[in-house]
């Protein structure tokens, strides 16, 4: 009588799939992994011939079942239909929606990506100042404005894994923390760097900063998968990081603002412009930011939730696959528990230490070998470090070259900066969308039908105008032309052109590897970017010492010589690299 009770169930349950025209999760077949989802295109017998067949291997009598229900119960099963029909709907996979709890959460999100962004690219402009009244030399400028970047490549992959032990809410804070601590303690550690410390104590400040900043995309990414579904999880994505892009066009826009209201009233001199208070200022935003994300920021929702659960999920590293991140967030599996709560696999006993071992068994089973011994893994990782060399350059150097160069002060320098990096959005937003047209295009409008060679063309294609563009224009820009505007308008073809390698080498890792590997080799083939980066702006501070003699020739020789690594790295890409599938 019991299997024909729950067989009715499945039944009835079956009749309403039908009827609400959406899959729902069926609350009698709760098993550990995966879950269990009703059809909605199953006819009305379907779903409790498919419940059967995993409780019963017998054919016949799976035969007999199917024949008691179709000549004795067809007025049961409509009577339960009827009734079932008029009471609440079960919650659909197609009605996930996010939980009212993380609007806050995703405003504090966006703001501390504005934060990061805002601290990060204010040295570049307070670097003028600064370099001014302790007499810097360009290459102790280049190692100040690289410090940042070599903190955070060397803490990236660390962060990451620990995303994975450790609250994302809590991380998120002592990162927060300890960057406006760092940004508050600039100023303080130039005034010791000058006064017979060598440079230790600011560049160590700066990398502390570099470090901190870390936490961002790792914690995220966590907190985003407890959150949000996975069909809503780009969207959100986007706007989080739009917090970066609009962070970088403020701190050129502020804080030449903020150094004029600020100068003599920050413990400088009067006639010095006020970068002290700039830094001040901005740590103490970054302070107060944690007041919100403290009463307001949760790892994950109050009620349990389906986020994130998958029939075949498959534990794994994964980051955002934006720009230079490089983090390694452990992904786990949403299961049900036998009392029907949602919790993570590797967490239903609360020990952490099973959490630790998964990963070190994750660590040792991926492709390592065959990583290095693909040539399209070399391609990707050189045309990445060639597009780093460049773009980490024009970042931390463009309000110093416009100020040499044309005499321009502080404010002048950061308004002429902001041009390139609008165009870097601008380049960015359109090159995904160009390439996916091109794609379906090329493939007869067929989406479902894109060759492998059709896919290595496009991809070669746009990262041929992410290097090749760049070079061409930094070329012509290390003639050092008359205007400034002229100038502005060559680095801006430059940052835009750059940006395309969303289609090129930044939307190659998820072709040349399945969803299990996808992350591990975006960070394998970005983490030498970021070094490669870190490293070319304290080399174009030697550059620019070495040729001080010689009237212009030194930013010349850096044009040049980032002009010609572009041409480097996308020859690499051009002859190294396809989309053919090789890690799943």
């Amino acid at each position: 009588m019991r299997p024909l009770t729950s067989l009715l169930l499945h039944a009835a349950l079956g009749l309403l799939g039908v009827a609400q025209c959406s899959a729902f999760v069926c609350p009698t077949c709760v098993s550990r992994r995966p879950t269990h989802t009703i059809n909605p295109l199953r006819s009305q017998y379907g779903h409790e011939r498919f419940v059967l067949q995993q409780q019963l291997k017998n054919e016949i009598e799976l035969e007999k079942i199917d024949a008691i229900i179709t000549n004795d119960d067809k007025e049961l099963l409509l009577s339960i239909d009827n009734k079932t029909t008029q009471a609440q709907p079960l919650q659909t996979t197609s009605q996930q929606t996010i939980d009212s709890e993380f609007y806050p959460i995703l405003a504090l999100c966006f703001c501390v990506t504005l934060l990061s962004a805002l601290d990060r690219v204010a040295m570049s402009i307070a670097i003028l100042p600064i370099s001014a009244e302790f007499g810097y030399t360009e290459t102790i400028k280049g190692q100040i404005s690289s410090a940042v970047s070599y903190g955070y490549g060397a803490a990236i992959l660390p962060i990451g894994l620990a995303v994975s032990v450790i609250s994302s809410r809590l991380l998120m804070m002592v990162g927060v923390f300890l960057w406006s601590m760092a940004t508050l303690g600039t100023p303080l550690m130039a005034v010791l760097s000058n006064s017979g410390y060598a440079l230790f104590p600011l560049i160590s400040i700066r990398a502390m900063m570099g470090a901190a900043e870390a936490v961002v995309l790792p914690t995220m990414q966590r907190i985003l998968a407890n959150w949000v579904p996975p069909e809503k999880k780009a969207t959100t994505l986007a706007i989080i990081l739009s917090g970066f892009q609009l962070g970088t066009v403020s701190a050129y826009l502020v804080s030449p603002w903020l150094m004029d209201q600020m100068s003599g009233l920050d413990g400088g001199a009067v006639d010095i412009e006020g970068w002290r208070g700039m830094f001040y200022i901005y740590g103490i935003a970054g302070l107060a930011w944690l007041i919100p994300w403290y009463l307001l920021a949760k790892d994950s929702p109050s009620a349990n939730n389906n986020i994130g659960r998958t029939e075949d999920c498959t534990e794994t590293f994964v980051n955002t696959m934006i720009e230079d991140d490089a983090s390694l967030v452990f992904q786990e599996c949403v299961v049900e528990n036998d009392a029907g709560d949602i919790t993570k696999d590797n967490r239903a006993d609360g020990n952490s230490f099973n959490r630790i071992q998964d990963i070190q068994l994750l660590v040792k089973s991926a492709p390592w070998t065959d990583f290095l011994r693909s040539r399209g893994v070399w391609g990707m990782m050189l045309a990445h470090a060639a597009k780093n060399f460049e773009l980490y350059n024009l970042l931390a150097w463009t309000p110093t070259f416009f100020s040499e160069q044309y005499g321009l002060n502080t404010k002048e320098s950061a308004l002429f900066s902001i041009g390139p990096s609008i165009c870097g959005m601008i380049g960015g937003l359109t090159a995904g969308n160009l390439a996916d047209f091109m794609l379906v295009k090329l493939s007869s409008g067929d989406s479902d039908n894109i060759t492998t060679e059709t896919r290595t063309n496009v991809r070669k294609l746009f990262q041929s105008v992410a290097l090749f563009g760049p070079a061409t224009c930094l070329y012509l820009l290390s003639s050092l032309p008359e205007q400034a505007t002229t100038a502005q308008i060559l680095l801006g073809g430059a940052v835009g052109l750059q940006a395309m390698d969303a289609a090129g080498f930044g939307a190659a890792t998820q072709e040349k590897a399945g969803e299990r590997w996808a992350g591990l080799l975006y960070s394998m083939t970005s983490l030498p970017g970021v070094m490669i980066g870190s490293i070319s702006v304290s080399v174009t501070g030697q550059i620019l010492d070495r040729m001080s003699n010689a009237e212009g020739s030194g930013w010349t020789t850096v044009f040049q010589l980032n002009s010609m690594v572009c041409v480097a790295g996308a020859f690499c890409f051009l002859f190294l690299y396809d989309s053919k599938k090789e890690f799943d």
